[in-house]
């Protein structure tokens, strides 16, 4: 009798032992298939986009004469082909993925269809190409300031070309983290709102300079108060700038500080609350719908998601990656126990 217990219990054991073991594979797969599966509908996104936005290009009107349209189609040509590449090696078990994904092919054409994005977006988006972007005035009877505002022109083009530039980015973050080891702190998520928030920084940068250099400096333009709203912008964007950098590197090492990232998250939070308000309201230099309304409110909810996340971090609220795999573990050790 008592050898038929034993005989009982080890095979109790093992049961449980073999369904453990059949948990965890099914866990580590399930991870391993969602990160692969984020990156494969990036990577998709991009195709799409690329496709989209080299449509509305070539069916627009407006001509900025031969080498500028060139570039355009071409980089819209190769974010294609490299999407649709990196999307079929992405689909399944085959030659192609043990060459391309992870390894330093795929980083190389995330990085080039970022370059190309980079450098094709500015001109896109120039209100004195007329391309995606225009300038528009207001006309008064009691007073001699246009007024000048950028607003979207061509909402195909508009919409393709930022979707296909971010989506490359995103792309571009989680092959860096991926590769320089970063599976710790807050996720994936977490480190890719601090490369948008970069991203929208950049894009106030740059549309505050616009502004002053093309509005500000022409007589007549817009009112002074503006221009000073302005100013206060492109600021706020250089500081957003420079810590959405330190903090996405740091992000994506995985040492990342609750303390730091709060910290910076809450002054980034403030100052683009400021920044929408003054740049979108009233007398604000981004009244209209364009680059720099979008990249101030960005700006905004981004800065408040990213506080959000990392004051409950900080204060050990909710589902974090540090409770989470403190929940995982007590898991294990009741199972342990109980066997």
């Amino acid at each position: 009798e008592r050898r038929v217990g034993t005989i009982k219990l080890d095979t109790q054991t093992a049961q449980k032992i073999a369904t453990m073991d059949n948990a965890a594979d099914a866990t580590l797969s399930a991870e391993t298939s969602g990160i692969d599966k984020r990156r494969l509908n990036t990577w998709a996104l991009v195709c799409l986009f690329s496709t989209l936005c080299l449509t509305a290009h070539e069916t627009d009107d407006q001509n900025l004469g031969a080498k500028t349209n060139v570039w355009i189609t071409s980089a819209s040509a190769i974010s294609l082909a490299f999407s649709a590449l990196a999307s079929m090696a992405h689909l399944g078990n085959n030659g192609l993925t043990s060459v391309f994904v992870g390894t330093i092919f795929e980083g190389l054409f995330s990085l080039v269809v970022v370059a190309m994005w980079a450098g094709s977006l500015p001109i896109i988006m120039d209100p004195s190409n007329g391309l995606a972007q225009m300038y528009v005035g207001k006309s008064s009877s009691s007073s001699d300031v246009a007024d000048y505002q950028a607003t979207i022109s061509n909402a195909n083009l508009y919409f393709t070309s930022w979707g296909a530039g971010v989506c490359a980015l995103s792309v571009l973050a989680m092959y860096v983290r991926e590769r320089l080891g970063g599976q710790g702190g807050m996720g994936d998520g977490y480190t890719s709102k601090w490369y948008l928030l970069m991203l929208a920084s950049a894009i106030v940068i740059i549309e505050s300079m616009r502004f002053k250099n093309q509005v500000c400096s022409i007589d007549g333009g817009t009112e002074s108060v503006t221009c000073g709203r302005n100013i206060y912008g492109l600021i706020t964007g250089c500081i957003g700038l420079a810590l959405s950098f330190l903090i996405s590197l740091f992000s994506s090492l995985g040492r990342d500080s609750a303390l730091i990232t709060t910290v910076f998250g809450f002054i980034m939070a403030i100052l683009y609350t400021i920044c929408a308000g003054l740049l979108t309201f009233d007398n604000g230099p981004a009244t209209y719908v364009g680059n720099h309304y979008f990249g101030a409110w960005a700006g905004f909810f981004l800065s408040f998601a990213i506080f959000g996340n990392v004051l409950k971090e900080f204060l050990g609220v909710g589902g974090g990656a540090a409770a989470q795999t403190t929940s995982e573990d007590g898991a294990g050790d009741t199972e342990m126990d109980q066997i």
